[in-house]
């Protein structure tokens, strides 16, 4: 374990200081929106759910393009995501969780991030879950752009928009190749297979497909110091780390209308003897597997010159199927096999208005409604001569929303926002506003203060009452306030920085307590009050020979209210470098990714030392068809670990040492 201490925010005051002025050429208004996309510019969609310019946003924006995920070697959502200022992720050798704003309890499903694909929401409608690593179900090579939202978005999506929204945007048959293929192997036993089509059918028709198959052998022994003794093999799980992902996207566009497919299929082994399962069981493996599937119709027309209508027609399906070996009645008797399954599905429909009005104003207003069309959990154990229901539980559920976003601008120089959401579920209401005011002195630059408030209603898997008890029918919503200032400012064209400071407090958290009535001894309850408050900056430059670099720093602390200390899992601080740029090799480019994150407690009080890691990708065209890419993550082989959560004997999960991958990629060139 790497061990240190830093002082980011003196650096990063020099490296901004200390660059000259000759690279200011050319002034931001006469770029065009390529090149405000190099320098992570341009405009946003998710902020107000119409386009526009990132210094006008309500919000504060990161954006992360297709380029920027293939220089650095990006393997799935959760690694973009790592590299985020603010962000952090926590991987238990199952699923990726997510951290945000001091925030990321250990074994939580990530349902305080919306997750969106193209503007929809893929939270599943059982744990609320924002699936980020492979389990996601689709490929980064298929992302065009990925939009980071901070701060509460429940006046515009409702549920789960709690700390923020990461909205992704795919690709479609203008950003791909006629076809490619691309073939993969690395260290772990790692192999892969990707390819993509894309069709020009007609001027604004058009078709994209891909597809990934990749398998992972996993590390062959995992040591575990809680499961150190003869009959546990010493703590070493062997040949349990495997993972086979299999991924489908296909998006048709034909004039307005965008119809978009997605399946994906993940099957992960699980090492880690959670849930109170056999270690380093060999003959029935713990594992899981997610699926996850939808279709998604959007056609959006202009409407009387200065309008636009949408309307909306999604169709998803989320399933989980876990496998958890049990001892049996004695040493001698064969494992007792759990087996827990979730089915999810639900159908959105959906329309909005976004008009542009006299005196310099935009609205926007929607609704929706939601058909929860199966939101099912089943447990059972097989024995070796019978098998036994423990529950299957069945609902069904819908709820509906309406809101509305304002816009005006009052001057040159003054925006003033406001929305409000009026979301209806059958078990209760809920209306979240927000509000800002947003400072221009100059087309460049912007002050922004922002206020808003949202919710994270109760989850299925949390109202289980066979479970967790009777008691979790009177279980309220999450809540959330948070102010919010922000800094952006383009400078010229080879600098754009962000600094912000927020303060937040969320209540009515839904915390898992002790409860000897309830069926597993625990039941959730509304009692976890959170205060915190943290800065964030971040840099992003174009230098001269091509070399671009970006570098944030975030100090953060969230402070449970109730015993006056941190959060577990929730770093003071965390820090990004990155570089990239030409080798002078036919074109090459050489791109180093450093993250660092502070010192972090576990669930059972103990500290975890800050940790380092580095990644290095190379990107060379060898000719005008074939590439080569090949990445080392964690490349100085750092030893570090993460939090484990309650459902594991042990307080931490070792992550990777060095790992290397290379891909070969044949490009069928356009016309």
């Amino acid at each position: 374990m790497i061990r240190f201490r830093f002082h980011l925010p003196i650096v990063l005051a020099v490296l901004v200081g200390s660059a000259p002025d000759v690279y200011a050429q050319k002034q931001l208004p006469d770029m065009n929106l390529e090149d405000l996309l190099e320098i992570d510019a341009g405009r946003v969609f998710g902020a107000s759910l119409r386009t526009q310019p990132a210094t006008e946003a309500p919000s504060s924006v990161t954006f992360i393009t297709a380029e920027q995920i293939e220089r650095f070697g990006y393997r799935s959502l959760a690694d973009v995501l790592r590299a985020v200022r603010g962000f952090y992720v926590t991987n238990d050798r199952n699923f990726s969780f997510l951290g945000t704003r001091g925030f990321g309890k250990p074994g939580d499903y990530n349902s305080r991030v919306l997750l969106l694909i193209n503007g929809h929401r893929i939270n599943d409608n059982v744990f609320g879950q924002a699936e980020v690593g492979p389990e996601l179900g689709m490929d980064p090579s298929m992302f065009e752009r990925i939009e980071i939202i901070r701060g509460p978005g429940s006046s515009l999506y409702g549920d789960s928009a709690f700390f923020a929204v990461v909205n992704v945007i795919t690709k479609s048959a203008s950003s791909l190749a006629p076809a490619s293929m691309t073939a993969e192997i690395g260290s772990l036993g790692m192999r892969a297979v990707r390819g993509s089509v894309a069709r020009r059918f007609a001027e604004r028709v058009d078709l994209a497909m891909s597809g990934t198959v990749q398998d992972t052998d996993g590390v062959e022994q995992l040591y575990f110091p809680a499961f150190d003794s003869p009959s546990t093999n010493y703590g070493v799980a062997r040949g349990l780390d495997g993972e086979r992902v299999r991924q489908w996207y296909t998006q048709f566009r034909a004039n307005g209308l965008t119809i978009t497919g997605l399946v994906g299929w993940r099957q992960r082994d699980v090492p880690t003897a959670s849930f109170g399962t056999l270690f380093n069981e060999q003959q029935v493996r713990e594992q899981t597997t997610d699926r996850h599937s939808l279709v998604d119709a959007e056609y959006v027309r202009p409407l009387l010159g200065n309008g636009r209508i949408t309307a909306r027609a999604t169709y998803d399906r989320f399933t989980y199927d876990g496998t958890y070996p049990i001892a049996g009645e004695d040493e001698t008797a064969p494992a007792i096999i759990g087996l827990n399954g979730v089915v999810g599905s639900r159908l959105t429909l959906g329309g909005r208005l976004t008009h542009a009005l006299p005196l310099r104003q935009v609205v926007t207003a929607g609704g929706e409604f939601i058909d929860n069309m199966a939101q099912r959990q089943t447990q059972s154990l097989q024995y070796p001569d019978s098998d036994v229901t423990i529950f299957d539980i069945s609902k069904t559920s819908t709820q509906h929303a309406v809101y509305a976003d304002d816009q005006l601008k009052l001057a040159s120089w003054l925006i003033v926002n406001g929305g409000l959401r009026y979301d209806h579920y059958e078990r209760f209401k809920r209306v979240t506003p927000r509000a800002g005011v947003i400072l221009m002195p100059s087309s460049t630059q912007s002050f922004k203060y922002l206020y808003g408030r949202a919710f994270r209603a109760p989850n299925e898997f949390e109202l289980n009452s066979f479970q967790f008890g009777d008691g979790v029918s009177e279980l309220r919503p999450e809540t959330v306030a948070t102010h919010e200032l922000v800094w952006e400012r383009y400078t010229n064209d080879w600098l754009r920085t962000s600094v912000s400071t927020y303060r937040y407090h969320a209540e009515e958290l839904i915390t898992l307590v002790a409860d000897e009535s309830a069926f597993l001894g625990t039941t959730f309850i509304n009692t976890g009050r959170v205060v915190a408050k943290g800065l964030e900056f971040e840099a992003q430059m174009r230098l001269p020979r091509e070399i671009r670099a970006t570098t944030s720093y975030a100090w953060q602390r969230a402070e449970d209210t109730g015993t006056a200390e941190d959060l577990p899992n929730s770093p003071r601080q965390k820090a990004v470098f990155q570089v990239s740029g030409p080798t002078g090799l036919r074109s090459s480019v050489l791109a180093l990714n450093v993250i660092v994150i502070g010192p972090r407690q576990t669930v059972r009080h103990e500290t975890l030392p800050a940790a380092a890691t580095a990644d290095v990708t190379f990107n060379l065209p060898l000719s005008r068809t074939f590439s080569l890419n090949a990445s080392a993550y964690n490349l100085l082989d750092a030893e570090y670990a993460d939090p484990a959560s309650d459902a594991h004997r042990q307080d931490v999960i070792p992550q990777n040492g060095r790992t290397l991958r290379v891909a070969l990629r044949f490009k069928f060139p356009g016309r």
